[in-house]
């Protein structure tokens, strides 16, 4: 018997927003000025962390590994990329909206997206979930360690 995949389970605006929360408060917490990343670079999260086949691209990786080293031991992360951010253009932009709505996260005048801090209940960051999180936790962080929004469009070969 195979288990079903539920992709409106994995695009709800609410689970989403949670994830690109965790990536923001990981980034802040890692960012030297303590400032939230970039509205531009959020839309690069969902479809590095919600992407199943990317997932093994995260194992044995940790906070130290960093972006750089992360996509010279995975350049298949690269493939498709562009295509992936725009599959999920909508789906960032509806998680964004949500959480804002929601008071998950915060838009700030300098064009940042901030996490408000919000804790999650252990029944839901646990379970399939956790995988998902714990990646968009190690992408806030290499990106953060990145130095700016500019070098990690660049390192991803993402231009706007």
């Amino acid at each position: 018997m195979r288990a079903a995949h539920d992709i409106h389970a994995e695009i709800n605006p609410a689970y989403c927003a949670m994830v690109l929360a965790h990536f923001c408060e990981a980034y802040r917490q890692h960012q030297v000025q303590g400032y939230g990343p970039a509205a531009a670079v959020a839309y690069l999260v969902l479809p590095l962390v919600l992407s199943e086949d990317l997932a093994v691209a995260f194992d044995g990786c940790n906070k130290n590994t960093g972006l750089l080293v992360w996509l010279d031991r995975s350049p298949r992360v690269l493939m498709e990329l562009s295509q992936r951010v725009n599959t999920t253009l909508t789906v960032s932009t509806e998680a964004i909206r949500f959480g804002c709505i929601a008071g998950m996260l915060r838009l700030s005048h300098l064009g940042e997206i901030e996490s408000l801090d919000r804790k999650v209940p252990a029944a839901v960051s646990g379970g399939i979930a956790a995988g998902a999180l714990k990646r968009a936790r190690l992408l806030g962080i290499w990106f953060a360690g990145a130095g700016s929004a500019r070098a990690v469009m660049e390192a991803l070969g993402v231009s706007l």
